[in-house]
């Protein structure tokens, strides 16, 4: 299959490569020159490194805001538009304080600067990234529908679509990357540059490929407004008790099920389901129907909901899946730790090296790119492929391969975490020989513990998505990559507390030389093993055996007798012959003898008499129009359902 084939026909990507190829160039750029210029103007590196850590966590915290704000107020469009705006301005103040010669002037625009790239650089990436595979996939439709049934191997074609996709990005990040620190030279401070006006212009083509963009309809309700409102409907009712049968709660028009049985005191209770961490079982409480409101008339369950007071059961369940996996996530928090120190430590480590190229910190992180966007991504990319996820099914389909599939993702993450431990051992030994030893080592030998990162990172990140995808509701599933960056985001701003705790254990003096970063790196590495262990208990405990159901609509009352009956099929059947003499009509009936007929329909209607309350299934299910053989010869089948109350 030729490669430019698979990228020409399709304008949209275009239009937003620029975009999500300057959001890596800029964070690798930060990444490399945020540490020492912010050690150079402090003059401490405990300082330097806590503003650091905040601005990553800020960051990502920031991920969350703009989904909600794409997803329920301005769509993902303006969204984007905002925080590219945000990084644009950003990177310009960062540019003139570069060739500003007042100090003064200098600080101050660096630290709008960085208050803009915080909001605007990760978010902006993150909703970019969405937007750009939802058109992928929305490309690869329909290239499905215009293949139809021409092209036997129709999944390998589409999944070679993203894969060319997915490739080029990651070639044109490297190539600006390295163009930026040729541009940069002796100084990666210069590298902005190159940066800034490159960001400018791919913000510039991104508006001009509006007329190619699909904008999605803005949701009546953000997942996170959604469940801020169920946490608050539980707290009012937290007084009330737990329920011994189901019909208290709220189904409104869904199946009733899903249900477990507890001991609440000295009653059994029955509750909802997945079972959630001991603490958080009053969420439910928000779906249980208050009875001394119900009993006035005036206030119904469904004028509680009206007024937010009451919601239904599927909300709930996505409420508690939410919260079960948020708990889940905070056992991540050391890897957040070991996250953190790959921006401000490792860079500490590198200034102590001996250098060999001039910007030799950006080809570090470079590598550490590479590994998280590119060869990880690429790797579980071919290992979907269809035809090799056929051969994996096979040999995994005897141990049930939805089981497998959901577990591969918690094995994909505990990994990540132990190579996490294992980049911390790797800096123990360098930090080593840089206190202990008199010899002077390159900052090559930083490459392994930047790729094991990097490994660490697209193994425990990407797991974190996969696991809102498994395991949470399929209509909140678009929260999976601001779960993400939730944990990610709060085990930064951790960070600050936990070093602040070992900082007279680790920092002598306000000198760099009498640092004991080893004894950090030491401490990181064992928190990561007794993580990844709690990780493992709590998936044992609480996820495991758990159930996430998907709350399904009613069936309606003709649906449920049809089922009953065994007539689902005889039904389907009538239908399937109904629709084929659709598609095969003879000729054209003209529009008098169409009036004619419909009046004769209408006619013999009133003269169906309605079925008593306590009719028959058969019945119910027979309906007699007798004397009209027009409706007969034509195979229509008419069923008609009437109660007294309606």
């Amino acid at each position: 299959m030729k490669f430019h084939k698979l990228l020409k026909p399709q304008p949209a990507p275009f239009f937003m490569l620029g975009l999500l190829i300057s959001y890596n160039l800029m964070e690798n750029w930060l990444n490399s020159t945020m540490m020492d210029y912010l050690k150079e103007s402090m003059n401490s590196e405990r300082g330097s490194t806590m503003v650091r850590n905040m601005q990553d966590g800020l960051s990502c915290l920031f991920v969350v805001i703009a989904y909600l704000m794409s997803e329920a107020y301005t769509g993902s469009f303006t969204a984007i538009s905002f925080c590219a705006s945000a990084s644009t301005m950003g990177s310009m103040l960062f540019w003139i304080s570069s060739m500003s010669d007042r100090k003064y002037f200098e600080y101050y625009m660096v630290i709008v600067a960085i208050a803009l790239l915080t909001m605007g650089n990760i978010a902006g990436k993150c909703l970019s990234q969405d937007f750009f595979d939802s058109h992928l996939e929305e490309i690869a439709r329909a290239k499905k529908e215009e293949l139809g049934q021409q092209s036997i191997n129709n999944n390998a074609r589409l999944y070679y679509i993203s894969f060319a996709w997915t490739i080029f990005l990651c070639f044109c990040s490297f190539g600006a990357v390295v163009i930026c620190s040729v541009v940069a030279g002796d100084n990666p401070w210069h590298g902005i540059r190159f940066v800034s006006p490159f960001m400018v212009g791919s913000y510039m083509l991104f508006y001009f490929g509006y007329a190619w963009y699909n904008h999605e309809d803005l949701l009546p309700e953000s997942n996170v407004g959604k469940f801020c409102r169920v946490c608050k409907a539980a707290y009012r009712k937290r007084i009330l008790a737990y329920l011994t049968t189901e019909d208290g709660y709220y189904w409104k028009n869904y199946k009733q099920g899903h249900l477990y049985e507890a001991n609440h005191g000295q009653d059994r209770v029955v509750r909802l389901l997945p079972r959630v961490p001991w603490g958080f079982g009053w969420l439910e409480k928000a779906a249980i129907i208050d009875q001394k409101q119900s009993e006035n008339h005036d206030v119904s369950p469904h004028m509680q909901e009206t007024k937010r007071e009451l919601c239904t059961v599927k909300e709930v369940r996505e409420a508690k899946s939410i919260v079960l996996l948020l708990c889940w996530g905070f056992c991540l928090f050391p890897y957040s730790f070991v996250a953190a120190s790959g921006n401000t430590f490792f860079v500490s480590q590198a200034s102590s090296l001996k250098s060999f190229t001039p910007n030799d910190i950006s080809g570090l992180f470079l590598l550490k790119t590479t590994m998280t966007e590119m060869v990880i991504p690429l790797l579980f990319q071919i290992v979907e492929e269809p035809h090799v996820a056929k051969k994996i099914s096979k040999i995994i389909i005897k141990f049930g391969a939805k089981r497998k599939i959901k577990d591969s993702t918690t094995v994909k993450i505990g990994i990540g975490m132990f190579l996490a431990a294992i980049s911390c051992v790797f800096a123990w030994r360098v930090e080593n020989h840089i206190l202990y030893s008199t010899g002077i080592m390159s900052k090559l030998v930083l490459i392994p513990q930047f790729l094991l990162l990097g490994m660490a990172e697209a193994l425990v990140e990407g797991g974190l998505s996969k696991l809102f995808e498994n395991y949470a509701s399929k209509s909140v599933s678009n929260f999976a990559e601001p779960f993400s960056n939730l944990v990610n985001g709060l085990g930064k701003l951790l960070s600050i507390p936990w070093f602040l705790i070992f900082d007279g254990w680790l920092y002598e003096s306000n000198n760099t030389a009498s640092r004991h970063l080893d004894r950090y790196f030491l401490i990181l590495a064992i928190l990561n093993i007794v993580s990844l262990v709690v990780f493992l208990v709590y998936y044992y405990m609480f996820v495991h055996n758990n159930e996430f159901p998907e709350d399904e609509e009613e069936e309606t009352m003709m649906e449920q007798i049809l089922v009953d009956d065994g007539l689902e099929s005889d039904f389907e059947d009538a239908n399937g012959v109904e629709q084929n003499s659709a598609t095969n009509q003879g000729p054209e009936v003209p529009e008098e003898d169409k009036e004619i007929e419909m009046e004769q329909i209408s006619e013999h209607d009133h003269e169906i008499e309605p079925i008593s309350e306590h009719a028959t299934r058969e019945e119910h299910l027979t309906t007699i129009f007798e004397g009209d053989s027009n409706l007969q010869n034509k195979g229509v089948l008419l069923v008609v359902v009437e109660s007294n109350e309606a």
